[in-house]
Formats: C-alpha cells, sequence, structure tokens
C-alpha cells in the first residue's frame, strides 16, 4: 500500500510541473505504452510495441506476442498570434515478435508511422505574397523486421533494418515522395530488479528530398518491488542534416531529450502509467521552419492498462506545450507557439 501511495504521488506531482513546450522535431509516437510513459521504454521489455525502440529486448519473453497500436497527435501552432489549421493525424502501428523455445533467439517485425506533419497556415500570415494557404502534409512509414540473440543469460543484442516510405510529403513549394533504407541496434540487460537498454537508429534518405535523423538513446529502469518500476531515459536527436521538400536543409542542430516514465501494477489485470520529458529545442533564431516550429518542450503523460487472460488493452495520453520563441530571419520571421496532444489505444495479445 505504501509503494502505490507513492507511485500516485509522484504521479500527483507531475501533473503540477509548470510545462512549457511541445515535441520538437516531426516524430510522432508509434506506441501506446511508450506515449503514456512519456517515451521512457528503452529499457522496458514489457510492451511487445518496445521493439521499435530497442529490438533487443525481445529476446526475453518465449511466444508469440502482437499488438496494434493506434496513436492521434493534434498539434497546435501559432505565429504572432494566429493560429495554423492542424488535421488529426492518425498514425496504426504493428507489431509482431516471436521468440524459439529451443534457441537463444528472436525475429520481429513493426510496421510503424514515426514522424508526421499536417498543417497550413492561412494566406496573408506570412506577407501579402502569399496569396494561397501554405499547406504541409507528411506522413512515413518505416517497415522494420529485426533479430536479437542472447549473447550471455542476461544481456541480448539485436538489430533491424528500416525501409522508410512517405504515403505523402506535400510542402508549398515542392511535394516529393520516395522510400529509403536506415538501421537500427540495441543492447538489452536485465536482472530481477534493474534493467538497462542501449539503441541506435541511422539516418535514412528517401528520394533525396527527405532525410531523417538518427537517434542514440539509453536507459535504465529500477523495479521497486515487483508492482512499482521508474525508469529514467535520455535521448540524441541528430537533425542537422534533416531535410524537407522545397525547405530543403532545415539548418537544424542535435538535440537531447531527458525522460522519466513511472509504472504501477495494482494487479494482473491493471496498471497505472505515467511520465515526464523535456526536449531540446532543434532550431534557433535563424533556423525555425513554418513547417513545424520546433521550440524546446516539456511533456506531461498519462496511461491505464487493462489485462484480460492473454488481452491486454492500452490507453494513453499526453500533452505538450511551447514557450514563445523568435525567429528573426529566413522567409518565416515571427514569435511561434506550439502545443501537441497526443492519445492513442492499442490491444496486444501473447500465443
Amino acid at each position: 500500500m505504501r509503494n502505490a501511495k507513492i507511485a500516485l504521488t509522484l504521479l500527483a506531482l507531475g501533473v503540477f510541473v509548470s510545462v512549457q513546450a511541445q515535441a520538437s522535431g516531426f516524430a510522432v509516437p508509434t506506441s501506446v505504452v511508450g506515449l503514456s510513459e512519456a517515451g521512457a521504454t528503452v529499457a522496458d521489455a514489457g510492451p511487445v510495441s518496445s521493439f521499435a525502440v530497442n529490438p533487443a529486448d525481445m529476446e526475453f519473453f518465449p511466444g508469440t506476442r502482437a499488438s496494434l497500436d493506434v496513436v492521434a497527435s493534434e498539434p497546435s501552432y501559432k505565429r504572432n498570434g494566429e493560429g495554423a489549421s492542424n488535421n488529426l493525424l492518425i498514425m496504426p502501428n504493428l507489431f509482431v515478435t516471436h521468440r524459439f523455445n529451443d534457441l537463444p533467439l528472436a525475429l520481429g517485425l513493426g510496421v510503424t508511422s514515426p514522424y508526421g506533419i499536417n498543417s497550413t497556415w492561412p494566406a496573408g500570415t506570412f506577407g501579402t505574397s502569399q496569396t494561397t494557404p501554405d499547406k504541409n502534409d507528411l506522413r512515413i512509414i518505416d517497415i522494420n523486421p529485426g533479430v536479437a540473440y542472447m549473447i550471455l543469460p542476461n544481456l541480448s543484442i539485436g538489430a533491424g533494418v528500416d525501409y522508410y516510405q512517405s504515403l505523402s510529403a506535400n510542402f508549398p513549394e515542392k511535394s516529393g515522395n520516395g522510400g529509403g533504407v536506415g538501421g537500427n541496434v540495441g543492447l538489452f540487460y536485465t536482472t530481477e530488479t534493474f534493467n538497462a537498454g542501449l539503441s541506435y537508429r541511422s539516418t535514412a534518405n528517401l528520394g533525396g528530398d527527405i532525410s531523417l535523423p538518427s537517434r542514440l538513446q539509453a536507459g535504465v529502469r529500477y523495479r521497486f518491488t515487483p508492482a512499482f518500476a521508474t525508469e529514467l531515459d535520455v535521448d540524441w536527436n541528430d537533425w542537422s542534416n534533416t531535410r524537407l521538400p522545397g525547405y530543403g536543409n532545415l539548418d537544424w542542430k542535435s538535440a537531447l531529450a531527458y525522460r522519466l516514465g513511472l509504472s504501477y501494477h495494482f494487479s494482473q489485470y491493471l496498471a497505472l502509467r505515467g511520465g515526464l520529458a523535456h526536449e531540446d529545442s532543434p532550431t534557433d533564431g535563424s533556423s525555425i521552419q513554418a513547417a513545424a516550429p520546433a521550440p524546446s518542450s516539456n511533456l506531461l503523460s498519462f496511461g491505464l492498462g487493462i489485462g484480460l487472460g492473454h488481452w491486454q488493452y492500452d490507453l494513453g495520453a499526453s500533452y505538450a506545450l511551447s514557450g514563445n520563441t523568435t525567429s528573426y530571419a529566413g522567409d518565416y520571421p515571427g514569435t511561434y507557439k506550439a502545443s501537441t496532444f497526443n492519445f492513442g489505444a492499442a490491444i496486444s495479445r501473447n500465443f
């Protein structure tokens, strides 16, 4: 009971933390459990959806697991107090893993929607020469097969291939659909009370007009009791070579993110999750882009898990709000503010 009170107190404190930003860049959540814990899941092998973050962790779960996660993202951008029209992004994500009974080997497949933009700035927002709305629309899927191998009783290594395909990439001055290949690797270490995870995802170029960032994630997860766990992650996102059609190189920089996730399992049937995150901005005053203003951000998340036999149902939501960031150069000067509301539902099963 005492540990339950600790968990609830930490979550309550999170509600009153002063938040000040929006998720940087244009990456979007790909799993509901990850969304619920502010993205701090690189060392959490529990949900099958963590395969997309760290392929090495699937090695410690025998049998076959599958999950369908549907995540919706609704960003809101303002410039000098005037808002863009933002449409809801709805992104399905599928995960399947299988651990062989007689081999220290596991295979997995993820089909995710890791990047998205959908905003329209009204005509005249950027001056009288803008006679038509500026619409920015980007949807990318990632088909990610992977393999994991147990090299020691408590340590596994994993690797995968990312095939990216843009479903739409339409911007004011140019469209540029395409496909490209990247890769990811991961390490996962676990004991009865402690997990550690490390993963790296490479950059990828899609048709010459789109370049995606590379990402390095490290995290530790500690179980105070079998029911109560917390995880701390640090992410490094290299946006320095990121490109979008019509914008070219965004002139962004690498940025760090810090994530704290909490989970409490009241029983095998009910779990409560929460998290806080701070993400540094990849932009400065000379590199803010109207397609995706990306000030530094703080994020608050919350989630609920319900287990019924072999089935697991998860709900999650997060909210991030930015302070004001001023652009003083380029084609889009002004003071920007952004917020994002993410929510999702998932159903998973062990076979």
